[in-house]
């Protein structure tokens, strides 16, 4: 199993007075990933769909427009770039003169790498139920700064189980993986542990994986890094 943020995609719906009559146009919808998050410098491809009256996409061009400076947008590519961290940029697409419905997208302060924070090898003592913290933090900068705000994933990737019921450990989630946002720290909170399940015997050894997701795809280095959870008998 690989685990990461859900990329579902929102239709907007088209607002104007134009006619679907003019040039066939009917509406105009963009296509939204969830969370719809860039990064400062970073940048992701808009898509969007022109569509006439009986709902058939239309092969006509689409054009972009930022409605303010937190983030720029290449009028013809539809590529969107992050500007100013901490806000939200607007964007609309336009085919002929009917323009898309808004889709607003909330800008991150890039992160550089993840750290994992003291030791990567923790142990669940036989009389205890629940590991110590699984410490990382997120960095940016030289020097380096706390990043916040960002999704850090922890995954369990050994053992496998076919199916879920079959996990002997999880998450206080009651899943093999969990994600946490960043605080001002640049540490998740609350920090994840790992558990062994009520009623199952818990592996000797457990591995959790550790990514964090850029929203215009790929990692932010330093993910991939793993703990190993003891769980002496």
């Amino acid at each position: 199993m690989r685990f990461r943020a859900a990329a579902l995609l929102l239709t907007l719906a088209a607002c104007s007075s134009l006619s679907p009559t003019e040039g066939g146009v009917s509406s105009v919808t963009i296509e939204v990933p969830s969370p719809a998050e860039v990064e400062v410098d970073g940048s992701i491809q808009l898509r969007a769909t022109a569509r006439g009256a009986d709902g058939e996409a239309l092969d006509i061009p689409i054009y972009w427009r930022a409605l303010d400076t937190t983030i720029a947008v290449d009028s013809v590519a539809g590529v969107l770039t992050g500007i100013s961290a901490g806000k939200q940029g607007k964007v609309v697409a336009r085919a002929i003169d009917l323009y898309s419905a808004v889709a607003t997208f909330t800008v991150l302060s890039r992160a550089d790498t993840v750290i994992v924070v003291g030791d990567s090898v923790v142990t669940v003592e036989s009389n205890q139920e629940v590991s110590p913290s699984l410490t990382v933090r997120v960095e940016a900068g030289d020097p380096p700064v706390a990043v916040d705000k960002r999704r850090v994933t922890f995954e369990v990737v050994s053992p496998v189980f076919a199916n879920l019921e079959d996990r002997t450990v999880e998450f206080t989630n009651g899943q093999l993986a969990q994600s946490i946002a960043t605080t001002t720290t640049g540490q998740p909170s609350p920090l994840p542990t790992l558990r062994r399940r009520e009623g199952k015997t818990a592996p000797d050894t457990a591995i959790v994986q550790v990514s964090a997701y850029r929203p215009g795809g790929g990692t932010v280095p330093g993910s991939g890094q793993h703990f190993l959870v003891l769980f002496p008998r």
